[in-house]
C-alpha cells in the first residue's frame, strides 16, 4: 500500500483513496490490493472493491491506476486474470478513475431538504464537506469520482437545504463480515453487507435532523437491494454520536478496536479507537425507531443503582461487574476535551479502551451496547449482558414486513 501511494502522487493525486481506508477497511469489506506487472515491470496498481452479488457470483469493481510511464493494459485481460486469482467463481469489472464519468442525481423531498444521489458538482461539495468537517488534509480524502454512476457505490447520498449541499452519507458493498451471535445467523441474509463509511453534516445545518434522515434513506435504500445489515465504525466517547446511533436508529454494539486508524485530525488528537456497530435495518426494533414520530429519548440513570457503572470518570474502573446492564461513563464534550486537555483525554482513552476490551462481545455473559445514558452533565453508553432473552430481543426469529420506502 505504501509502494503503490508513493508510486501513484500520494496526496497530489486526487483519485487515490486515502490509506487509512486501504489499510484498514478494504481488507474488512471483503477487497484487496494488486500489484500490475508486465515483463517483471510494475505498470500500475489496482484495488478490488466488492461490487454486488449476481445470483452466487460476487462481482468486484478492479480500481486501476496506471503509472504515468506505463502503457495502457488491456482491460479485458486484467480482469480475467483478477478473476482467477480470486479462486471462486466471480466477475471483475475494470474501472479507470480517469475517464469521463456519469452522475445520475436523485432526489427525496422531505420538508425543507431534499435528499439524494449527487450529482458532479454535489460530489465535488460531498469533498469539500469532509474537509470542512474534520479539517483534513487531501490525503486523507476521498475521491469525487467514487460517486459516479460507474463506481456503483451503493450508498452516495447529499443533503441538499437552503440551495446548497449541507450534508452526505457514502458507504460501499461488504462481503461477509465478522460471525453474528449464533441465533442471527441463521435468521439474516449475512453474507452481502453494506459498510457505512463516512457521514458528515456542516456546522450551520445542524439540529435539523439530517443525519438522521440521512441514515433513514441508507436503511431503506439497503432493505431495496436486500441487505439487512449495515457496519460502521463508531468513536465511542463522542457522545452525540452515540445518542443518534444507538437510541434513535437502534444500532448495536459488541465489537471493539483499539487505536483502528493511524491518522489524527481535529476530532481525532488521540488513539482513533472505535466501535464496530451492526445495524439490522430489517428489524422490528429498527424499524419501530425509524418509523417513529418523536425520538426515543437516553436512559435516565439518576436513581436507576441496578445499572452498575463500571468507571468513574477516567479513573476507578471495575472488571468484576455481571449485572443485568452496565453503564460507561465517557466524556461528557470529547472534541472539547482532546483540544483543551489533551493528557486528560488520553487517560479517558486509555481506561475506556481497557473497559470495552474487556466487557463486549457477542457471547452469553458479555455485554452489547445497545443505548445511551445522562446523569445530570455526565455520559455514558449502556451495555446489556448477553443471553438468550436478549438476543430474541434485539433480532425475533421472524422479521416484521419492511416499512415503506
Amino acid at each position: 500500500m505504501d509502494e503503490s501511494r508513493a508510486q501513484l502522487g500520494g496526496a497530489a493525486n486526487p483519485t487515490l483513496m486515502p490509506a487509512y481506508y486501504l489499510y484498514a477497511v478494504l481488507p474488512k469489506i471483503g477487497g484487496c490490493g494488486l500489484t500490475v506487472q508486465r515483463n517483471g515491470q510494475t505498470c500500475g496498481y489496482g484495488f478490488l472493491f466488492p461490487r454486488q452479488m449476481e445470483g452466487d457470483t460476487p462481482v468486484y469493481t478492479l480500481r486501476y491506476h496506471r503509472l504515468a510511464a506505463a502503457p495502457p493494459v488491456d482491460a479485458d485481460e486484467l480482469t480475467r486474470q483478477t478473476a482467477r486469482l480470486l479462486a471462486l467463481r466471480s466477475r471483475v469489472i475494470f474501472y479507470d478513475p480517469l475517464t469521463p464519468k456519469s452522475y445520475a442525481a436523485s432526489h427525496r423531498i422531505i420538508g425543507e431538504l431534499d435528499l439524494g444521489r449527487p450529482d458532479e458538482s454535489e460530489a465535488a461539495a460531498i469533498r469539500a464537506i469532509h474537509r470542512t468537517v474534520w479539517n483534513n488534509p487531501p490525503e486523507i480524502l476521498y475521491p469525487v469520482d467514487m460517486h459516479s454512476t460507474e463506481f456503483a457505490l451503493p450508498t452516495s447520498l447529499v443533503a441538499r437545504a437552503d440551495g446548497q449541499s449541507a450534508g452526505f452519507l457514502f458507504g460501499m458493498t461488504k462481503f461477509g463480515g465478522t460471525a453474528l451471535p449464533a441465533p442471527w445467523q441463521e435468521r439474516l441474509r449475512h453474507g452481502l453487507r453494506l459498510e457505512s463509511q463516512t457521514m458528515g453534516v456542516l456546522p450551520a445545518f445542524r439540529g435539523r435532523h439530517i443525519a438522521f434522515l440521512l441514515k433513514k434513506a441508507q436503511a431503506q435504500d439497503a432493505l431495496a437491494l436486500g441487505i439487512e445489515i449495515i457496519n460502521w465504525t463508531a468513536d465511542p466517547l463522542q457522545f452525540a454520536n452515540a445518542s443518534l446511533n444507538f437510541t434513535r436508529l437502534g444500532a448495536l454494539a459488541y465489537e471493539f478496536q483499539p487505536d483502528l486508524y493511524v491518522f489524527r485530525n481535529e476530532l481525532n488528537r488521540v488513539a482513533a479507537s472505535r466501535l464496530n456497530l451492526t445495524w439490522l435495518v430489517g428489524s422490528q426494533r429498527v424499524q419501530e425507531r425509524l418509523s417513529a414520530a418523536q425520538s426515543v429519548a437516553v436512559v435516565a440513570l439518576a436513581g436507576r443503582p441496578e445499572v452498575v457503572r463500571v468507571n468513574d470518570g477516567h479513573g476507578a474502573a471495575r472488571f468484576d461487574a455481571d449485572a443485568a446492564t452496565i453503564a460507561f461513563e465517557i466524556p461528557a464534550d470529547w472534541t472539547a476535551l482532546q483540544r483543551d486537555d489533551l493528557l486528560l483525554a488520553q487517560r479517558w482513552r486509555e481506561t475506556t479502551d481497557r473497559l470495552f476490551l474487556h466487557y463486549l462481545g457477542k457471547e452469553e455473559g458479555r455485554y452489547i451496547i445497545t443505548s445511551a445514558g445522562v446523569d445530570g452533565e455526565r455520559r455514558y453508553l449502556l451495555g446489556e449482558r448477553v443471553d438468550e432473552r436478549l438476543l430474541e430481543s434485539l433480532c425475533p426469529p421472524v422479521i416484521p414486513k419492511m416499512w415503506e420506502v
